[in-house]
């Protein structure tokens, strides 16, 4: 495999010249400056931090000839989202001292602070590191958050599965001192001791993001083959405790570059346990070597595989090993989605329940309280919390005497019940888009209630009100809510239109297909309709809506 060499972006350059992450972060801020330039805006994300504005001001403001508002994002890594009932205290807290007051829960198991403004992001640094915590490596060209099927944590488990998460995020995550430098020490030692970089990193890291999940074999809640490299467990004949090691997903595209596309992860191999760091290490260098740094629309190890073939991309594997690779398992069959809600016991006798948080958002409001709710169970029960792959929270470690507390406490903070969600309400996602996220088109989580509605009303009508969809919104074709493998995909297309993808499975294994564009929010049931329709009447028996899209065609 080679690559053909082109001038590289000016990303490339920037992250060259940053003396392995740190630019000159530290100097502006310490400036009376909203922001920061261009290239340190670049850096920025490999701490964990996204620059962006209020965008539902920008058009005031600019007309007023004022500065735009400049607020930032920060994301925090929670390797398999795990925490302990410390760490999510200190988050709580967080939210209120430097954020706007929300705590958003992310479709990778992480937590988003959204609205700091510029001089209090050294705090929110300093109060993560306090409980053991940090968004170094939550964005940028690195390994990004190791997500895990909240199961694989049960105390039931091989402990070797419960530990695989924070094992690699602390094996990948870059070693450069930057972060702590900058943010959390806060200077800049003139002396300070230069650790050397990992191979698999340079001094110019990764051409993009690099995405891990780890999934439960009997289902796939973290859709694995929408990673760059998914990790399924299973027991080889001869090589005993594995993976199957899934590579080369991702579902992002760009509407202005038709050579940009969604894809699944396809099997590369069985990997024993033993040599699990090394071929990811490996995996990793040929990605830094292979991928395109040219074209920061075309980087992703996605395309690296699509234009050289699996079976190339595997020679490669060996050859940076020095050894073969033993052929994949079978792909499990038995795969639907899991949502995680509602209560379930060990098999040890504690209890855990699945609480869901709309698009992710916990916060107070009108209709619940659930942030006061979680603080009062963190803060009277030595419980622990699990993020999931689907922006909701599981309350584990919970004991018969404390059930009834805990249940009574959400009640209270008017936390529906898992038997209380509508179809499709169960289980959409939604990313943030309006008004923070720069690449946002139109709207995703603030119209989500209303899309739900909408579709559960569609259902309710057509005699289908027991009938679960996943629904999935984004607000730009990035793909942050997963909308490529969703039953119905709805992505945003103009300021005020979408497309509609449908057709993909519960199992996450099928793309779904292009039905219908540049929809506006308020026909997009009316405008699939014809295909409830169908479903209903000639749909085969336990068929779900996307199978049964799939099976039908996009007509």
């Amino acid at each position: 495999m080679t690559q053909i060499v082109k001038e590289e972006t000016a990303v490339e350059v920037a992250k060259r010249a940053s003396d392995y992450l740190r630019g000159t972060l530290n100097d502006e801020l310490e400036n009376s400056s909203p922001k920061f330039d261009g290239d340190s805006e670049q850096l920025l994300k490999f701490h964990g931090i996204y620059a962006q504005d209020n965008r539902d001001v920008r058009r005031e403001r600019s007309l007023a000839g004022e500065e735009l508002e400049h607020i930032f994002m920060t994301r925090v890594v929670v390797p398999g989202g795990f925490l302990t009932s410390e760490q999510w205290l200190a988050i709580d807290v967080i939210a209120d001292s430097v954020a706007d007051g929300t705590i958003r829960l992310t479709t990778r198991q992480a937590i988003q602070y959204h609205g700091t403004v510029k001089g209090d992001l050294r705090q929110l640094a300093r109060e993560l590191d306090e409980v053991m915590m940090t968004s170094f490596g939550g964005c940028g060209d690195v390994v990004r958050n190791v997500v895990m099927c909240p199961d694989l944590q049960a105390s039931h488990h091989d402990p070797s599965h419960r530990d695989q998460a924070l094992a690699l995020a602390t094996k990948f995550r870059p070693k450069t001192t930057a972060h702590w430098e900058i943010f959390v020490d806060g200077q800049l030692a003139a002396s300070r001791e230069t650790v050397a970089e990992h191979a698999f990193y340079g001094d110019t890291y990764l051409p993009r993001k690099f995405k891990i999940a780890i999934a439960n074999p009997g289902e796939n809640c973290v859709d694995v083959y929408a990673q760059d490299l998914g990790l399924i467990p299973g027991n080889h004949p001869e090589l005993g405790e594995g993976y199957t090691f899934v590579v080369a997903g991702g579902l992002g595209r760009n509407y202005a570059h038709e050579h940009t596309f969604a894809r699944l992860g396809e099997p590369l191999a069985f990997v024993p346990r033993s040599d699990v760091d090394d071929v990811i290490a490996a995996v990793l260098d040929a990605y830094k070597d292979l991928g395109d740094r040219t074209d920061r629309k075309r980087a992703r190890l996605k395309y690296v595989v699509a234009d050289a073939g699996l079976p190339a991309f595997r020679l490669e594997i060996e050859q940076r090993l020095g050894r073969s690779l033993a052929a994949p398992l079978d792909l499990p069959t038995e795969f639907d989605r899991h949502d995680h809600l509602g209560w379930s016991q060990h098999r040890d006798g504690l209890w855990r329940v699945g609480v869901r948080v709309a698009a992710g958002r916990i916060r107070d409001d009108e209709r619940t309280q659930t942030r006061s709710a979680l603080r009062q169970l963190a803060t009277a029960l030595p419980v622990r919390f699990y993020l999931t792959a689907q922006q909701d929270i599981i309350i584990d470690g919970i004991t018969e005497d404390e059930r009834a507390f805990v249940q009574q406490a959400l009640l209270a903070a008017g936390v529906r019940s898992a038997e209380d969600l509508g179809p499709i309400e169960k289980s959409a996602l939604a990313c943030p888009a309006l008004p923070t996220c720069s690449q946002a088109l139109t709207e995703s989580e603030r119209v989500l209630s209303d899309i739900v509605s909408q579709f559960e009303s569609a259902l309710e009508t057509r005699g289908l009100a027991r009938r679960p969809v996943t629904l999935r919104v984004t607000g730009c074709p990035n793909g942050c809510a997963r909308p490529a493998v969703a039953e119905i995909g709805i992505v945003g297309r103009t300021k005020s239109t979408y497309d509609i993808y449908v057709g993909g499975s519960k199992r996450g294994d099928r793309l779904a297909s292009l039905a219908f564009e540049k929809v506006k929010v308020v026909d997009l049931a009316a405008t699939v309709a014809p295909l409830l329709d169908a479903w209903a009447s000639s749909g085969d028996e336990n068929e779900s809506f996307g199978d049964f899209a799939h099976r039908r065609g996009v007509q």
